[in-house]
Formats: C-alpha cells, sequence, structure tokens
C-alpha cells in the first residue's frame, strides 16, 4: 500500500480527494493531512510518504515552494498538483519543478483514479528498482536502514532459500556473469550474483505447498538438467521480516564454507546436510603435495607429475573437501612449479585459469584434467600442434554459439566439437574477448530473442524462451531484464507501439 500525504487549505475539497482514494484507489492510503505549506513540510520529514498532492495556493508555504522543497530533500517522493484553470501559470511552473502530474479543479473521480493508476506504475517501477538494490546491498553484508527495510519487505515473515549451480562464483570482474533479478511483478522476489545463482526470498502469505523446504527441492530438480551438480541452501522456517540481512548472511556463508565440486547438496538450517555434514578438511594432515613437491624439485617425468596431480584430486574426492580448501591446495601446487621454476604463466593468469577451471567443472575429474593441462604445460603443445591461438579460430567458436543457440550449450560442449581443452577455451575467451564464455552465450541468445520478438510478435514468452535455448520462461525473463533493462513483455509492446508510428 503506497502512502499519500494531502496539502489542502479547503476542508471540503480535502474530503473529496480522501474520499476519491479511499473508494477508487485500492493501492493507496493517507498517512497524512495539512492545510499548509509549513505544516505539510514538517509532517512529510517524518512520515516520508510515497506521493504529495498539494493545491497550489495555500497560506503560509504554497504548494509551489512546498514541491520544490520536497524535491530538494526527498526527489524519490511523487508530487502531484491540483488547481484551477486561473493558475494555469502556477502549474507550468510546478511542471518545470519537477511535479510529476497536474490534475485540474474541480476533481473528477474518474482522472484522478487514472492519474493514481499512472502514478501507481511508476512506484512499482521505483520501489522494484531500489527493492533490488537494497537485496543486493544485503547479499554484500551492507545492513539496511530499518526503517526503508520495512517499506521495501513489508511481510511479517519470510522464507529464504540460496540456490548455486555448479562452483562457487568467479572473481574476476570482466568473466562475471550476468546479474539477475525476479521480473517486476514475480511474487517471489530472486537475485543472483550470476546466472547460475538463485536467492529466493518468499513472503510467508504466498506458500500454497505444503512446506517451503518441498517447494524449493522441486525447484531444484527443475534446474537440475541445465547443472552439472547443485548446492542449495534454506530455512524450513519463516523467519521475521527484520531477520532478512543476517538470515541471507548465514546463507551465503553457510554456501561458500559447504560447496563440494561435483556433489549434489540440499544444506539446512545451520549448513547441516540431509545426507551428511560437509568435511572441510580443517585439521587433516595431506601428504599428497610434499610427493609431488619432490617430483617437480627432481625434474620427474612429466607423466609421473600428471598421475600424482591426478591421485591429489581423487583423494581430496574421496575425503569430500569442499572447494574452497580444495582452492587453497590447488594454489599450493601452483606455489610448488614456480618454487622450482616448472611454471610460465604470471601469477595473475594462473589465478585467471584457476577461477576458470573451478567454475566450470562438472566434478574432480574435469577440475583434476583442467589442472593438469595448465600445470602439465600441454596449452602451448596444443596450441603448436593444430594452430588453434588465432582470431580465426576464435571466429569459429562464435559462430557455432550462434548458429546453435537453441540447443543446450556448456563449455564442455564446445569443446568436445573444437577438440580442446577447457582451459585452452577459457584462454581463448581470455584473450579475444572480453565477456567469458556463459555471458557471452546469453547474450547471444537475448539478441537472437529479441530479432523473433520483432519478426514473430504473436508467439508467446515461452516459445521465444526455447528458440533461444532456455526452458525456464520466467528465467529466460530474468535475464532478458538484466541485460535489456525491460521484461521481454515491455519489450514486445514497446516495438509494437513504435512499429504503428
Amino acid at each position: 500500500m503506497y502512502r499519500v500525504f494531502i496539502a489542502e487549505d479547503e476542508p471540503a475539497a480535502m474530503k473529496h480527494i480522501c474520499t476519491i482514494i479511499e473508494i477508487k484507489c485500492p493501492g493507496f492510503e493517507v498517512v497524512g493531512t495539512a492545510d499548509n505549506g509549513r505544516s505539510a513540510l514538517e509532517q512529510i520529514e517524518k512520515l516520508q510518504p510515497d506521493v504529495l498532492i498539494t493545491d497550489v495556493k495555500m497560506p503560509v508555504m504554497d504548494g509551489i515552494t512546498l514541491v520544490k522543497r520536497i524535491g530538494e530533500k526527498y526527489p524519490e517522493i511523487l508530487s502531484v498538483i491540483i488547481s484551477g484553470y486561473q493558475d494555469f501559470d502556477y502549474a507550468r511552473e510546478a511542471l518545470r519543478s519537477g511535479v510529476c502530474d497536474y490534475i485540474l479543479k474541480p476533481v473528477k473521480p474518474s482522472t484522478f483514479q487514472e492519474r493514481m493508476r499512472v502514478i501507481q506504475g511508476k512506484l512499482d517501477e521505483a520501489y522494484y528498482v531500489r527493492r533490488n538494490r537494497m537485496i543486493r546491498e544485503m547479499c554484500r553484508g551492507i545492513l539496511p536502514d530499518e526503517k526503508k527495510f520495512a517499506r521495501f519487505f513489508p511481510s511479517s515473515e519470510y522464507y529464504v532459500a540460496l540456490f548455486r549451480k555448479n562452483g562457487l562464483p568467479r572473481r574476476f570482474v570482466n568473466s562475471r556473469g550476468i546479474e539477475i533479478f525476479s521480473i517486476r511483478d514475480e511474487q517471489m522476489m530472486v537475485y543472483g550474483r550470476d546466472e547460475m545463482e538463485a536467492l529466493y526470498i518468499c513472503p510467508r502469505e504466498l506458500l500454497f505447498h505444503n512446506s517451503f523446504y518441498q517447494l524449493m527441492t522441486h525447484m531444484a530438480e527443475k534446474e537440475k538438467a541445465s547443472a552439472a551438480y547443485y548446492t542449495m541452501v534454506l530455512r524450513e522456517e519463516a523467519v521475521l521480516a527484520i531477520q532478512l540481512p543476517e538470515v541471507i548472511k548465514m546463507l551465503y556463508q553457510t554456501l561458500d564454507y559447504s560447496l563440494i565440486i561435483g556433489r549434489k547438496q540440499v544444506i539446512v538450517k545451520e549448513g547441516q546436510s540431509l545426507d551428511e555434514k560437509a568435511n572441510t578438511g580443517s585439521g587433516i594432515w595431506n601428504p599428497y603435495l610434499d610427493r609431488l613437491e619432490i617430483l617437480v624439485k627432481d625434474h620427474a617425468p612429466n607423466n609421473k607429475i600428471q598421475e600424482e596431480i591426478k591421485c591429489c584430486f581423487m583423494k581430496w574426492k574421496e575425503e569430500g573437501h569442499t572447494q574452497l580448501w580444495v582452492e587453497d591446495k590447488v594454489r599450493e601446487m601452483f606455489g610448488i612449479f614456480r618454487r622450482y621454476h616448472a611454471l610460465d604463466e604470471s601469477i595473475e593468469m594462473c589465478e585467471y585459469f584457476i577461477d576458470e577451471a573451478f567454475y566450470y567443472a562438472a566434478d574432480m575429474e574435469g577440475l583434476a584434467d583442467n589442472i593438469r593441462q595448465i600445470l602439465g604445460r600441454s596449452m602451448t603443445e596444443e596450441a603448436k600442434r593444430i594452430k588453434i591461438d588465432t582470431p580465426e579460430f576464435f571466429e569459429k567458436i562464435v559462430k557455432y554459439l550462434r548458429e546453435h543457440l537453441a540447443e543446450p550449450l556448456s563449455p564442455q560442449d564446445i569443446c568436445e566439437v573444437f577438440g580442446i581443452s577447457q582451459t585452452y577455451l577459457s584462454r581463448l575467451f581470455r584473450k579475444y574477448s572480453t565477456m567469458g564464455f556463459n555471458k557471452t552465450l546469453n547474450l547471444f541468445r537475448i539478441e537472437k530473442a529479441k530479432e523473433i520478438m520483432k519478426d514473430k510478435s504473436s508467439l508467446y514468452i515461452k516459445d521465444v524462451a526455447a528458440m533461444v535455448g532456455y526452458g525456464d520462461q520466467f528465467y529466460f525473463s530474468r535475464i532478458f531484464r538484466s541485460v535489456t533493462g525491460i521484461s521481454p513483455t515491455e519489450y514486445m509492446e514497446k516495438d509494437g507501439e513504435e512499429s504503428l508510428i
């Protein structure tokens, strides 16, 4: 319910406007009134309404001055001027002062209702954008202002779950995926740091399933086809709205410290898996890197070193170590190779390749292969063997992506088609593109979707989504809005309006 403040010095006119809002405008409520501009300004500072409706001529402080003051101090408040024909010059000045709308007296209920409908659409969009900003900040550990938080999260209780496909997000800015939000009309709020993730925030009153756990596991099963594995962290019971920031922080911490490469997990409450508690490996002495260091130091044959690296990963898989633990050991591996001058890549480039290897790995076997390719210098040999380190070869990959957008495409699929390693595919994108594989693929798909919607405006959104490789139309809509700034429906309506001009 949006909050309205009314400034009007005529009691009959004030009552008339209040009655129209009460009967004709169910999305609004009057939270305060004043018969002069100064009193209105003082009350607005405390009440923080969404809309100010004010007459032009009032004692002490007129409506034009009031609107200017509000615009300077609270630009997010939408102002509406009400006045007669004889005050048109005042209205013109008000419009220059940033007034949202102007209504002539006598106020007709039907006209007022239509203007408020338009204002509600503007507020819906503004709340959507500001709520998304708040969700993003909470996910980054920034605590919101309590008063503002209550405005954007009005339900008393919420269910919360965090769902992640494959590994943890990449750390490099230029290779991150597309940040996603729910589309505006979705009642369950969704946020993802990239397209592989979804934080679900569900008002308690929306839950029609037997339990939130059942709802989320059902959604996870729908998503599993597009992921090698997934990790879901949730709270089974609803939490108070004021607890959301801390609960979201806890979910992300649990995800970071529990995700295991290649293992499907559903983790409830305090990070306890339904199957077993994830083994972090803390305090476990690990002799495998000691043996690897001896081999590297003694310049053992490459095949022995490669086998030892694989042995490490298979033992870590058996012991169930988390991604963060394994990342730490992999960096130790790279340190060993660098210490004995067995690695030519720079530290920065190695960090990039490690990042990519973990992000795309479907399991520990695949991760081991990627790391072995980097440390075994196989990339250089591969490039010499088939001469693929060229812009022309990269363009062949890009062309293939564009021609197969409707198909399920993963880095592994592309590597099989072109006979290259995943590590080398990452290197090609690093060298010849400003974006990583997933972001490039998503942008191509949205670009194609826009073309389809222009040519075939009668298609359903779900059909367009399927034609560019998205099985879930809501996921497609989120990606579409993140890329274009508007939903697919708004895009099609806008395109239709332009074609009529």
